[in-house]
């Protein structure tokens, strides 16, 4: 005879205690119980939920009245199973949701600056400081952060997911002319700017640096930004 699977004894499990099973299915349960801890476990918490009392009152009965407690114990004790497996799978589906944001959408791996070129550094009139920054290794670049240390300098971090995106043209962070207002930064920051790096602290670009003087932004760069 082939021997019954887990899923089966289990939910007879709650007959087999009520005494309302067949001898063939006692045996079956009884052979499958020694044999498994899994299932003798399963049993010993139904024998802990269903107390005496229940079964003093199913004596004392009509046989309607027996079946009727008997649903009841099978229904709470299903009911129980049920919210059980309801709180596993939301939990499971909020760490795959999480793992997906971690690995696609959370944007916490800096770029090297070894694929990182910074060139055609200007200042405009009003003082912005404008560069072109190109990253070589052909994945997008979506998130700048901008950052500013006690010492006064300023650093414009590129950020990106672990799972990085091939770039497609038109190209966004990851190549083109972008600009610093350093008035606005430090009416922000409350404080002055002393230098400006394209980095992080410990892997960075100078761009400029109090003192340090550049030549005019071109008029085409300037038409680009909508300056003029």
């Amino acid at each position: 005879m082939e021997k019954a699977s887990c899923e089966i004894i289990k939910d007879m499990l709650p007959l087999y205690y009520d005494n309302v099973c067949s001898d063939d299915s006692k045996r079956m349960i009884e052979e499958h119980l020694s044999e498994c801890n899994n299932c003798k476990v399963d049993f010993e918490k139904i024998q802990d939920e269903i107390h005496s009392p229940e079964k003093s009152i199913m004596e004392n009965k009509t046989d309607s009245n027996v079946i009727k407690n008997i649903a009841t114990s099978w229904k709470r004790w299903r009911l129980k199973s049920f919210i059980k497996g309801g709180i596993i799978s939301a939990l499971l589906i909020t760490i795959i949701i999480l793992g997906y944001v971690g690995l696609f959408k959370w944007e916490i791996e800096s770029v090297s600056t070894d694929i990182v070129e910074i060139r055609d550094i200007s200042q405009m009139e009003d003082g912005k400081i404008v560069y072109y920054a190109g990253i070589n290794d052909g994945y997008s670049l979506n998130t700048i952060k901008y950052n500013m240390d006690s010492e006064g300098n300023f650093y414009m971090t590129p950020l990106r997911p672990l799972i990085k995106k091939e770039a497609q043209p038109p190209y966004g962070g990851e190549k083109g002319y972008d600009f610093i207002d350093i008035k606005v930064q430090e009416e922000f920051r409350g404080k002055e700017i002393k230098r400006i790096y394209y980095g992080t602290p410990k892997d960075k670009i100078l761009i400029w640096e109090k003192g340090m003087e550049l030549p005019k932004t071109s008029e085409e760069v300037e038409k680009n930004f909508g300056f003029e």
